[in-house]
């Protein structure tokens, strides 16, 4: 028996209308502690982006970004979902998700990322997912958690940002 399970959120590809939205995430300095960031974009960088990623695909990429919009009532764009280090030989890759401030705590991060994790599985055949999440992001633990990710490992110092070590906790899910 199939059903459809609707949610609160769609994703989509990114397009040229989306460049505020990717400087605002990837330029907020907050969210640079769970990722490789350490500097500000460009907004030219930014749509470089834009544009390689709507000409290449995951393969080529090992990146999948997709934009998380709600309809409220129109369609807005409220953050980001992405497939990272992807490695198609082990059928697995990484996964982050990024909400402006004032669109978290809705269930729209919960939404979009069951729906990647279907995406994952159903279009890319993906195994598993998983996420390096430090250790004092409460949030971020609570919505894995939700996802039915386990947490499987303590990773001690494994960021480091302003001078001090966080440890990571690993969240997989094997789709």
């Amino acid at each position: 028996m199939a059903f459809i399970i609707e949610t609160m959120v769609r994703l989509r590809a990114l397009d040229n209308n989306d460049l505020d939205l990717l400087c605002a995430l990837e330029n907020d300095p907050t969210l640079w502690p769970c990722s490789a960031t350490s500097a500000p974009y460009s907004r030219y960088a930014l749509q470089e982006f834009i544009i390689r990623a709507a000409t290449a695909d995951i393969f080529t990429l090992r990146q999948l970004r997709l934009v998380v919009e709600v309809d409220t009532p129109t369609p807005e764009a409220v953050g980001l979902v992405d497939i990272f280090d992807f490695d198609p030989a082990h059928r697995r890759a990484e996964v982050g998700i990024a909400l402006l401030p004032e669109h978290r705590q809705k269930g729209y991060g919960h939404d979009a990322l069951l729906d990647l994790c279907r995406f994952a599985h159903d279009t890319l055949s993906l195994h598993q997912l998983y996420a390096y999440v430090p250790e004092d992001n409460v949030p971020s633990h609570r919505l894995f958690a939700g996802c039915d990710f386990t947490h499987t490992a303590t990773l001690p110092d494994w960021f480091l940002y302003a001078n001090a070590y966080k440890s990571a906790l690993l969240w997989q899910k094997r789709l």
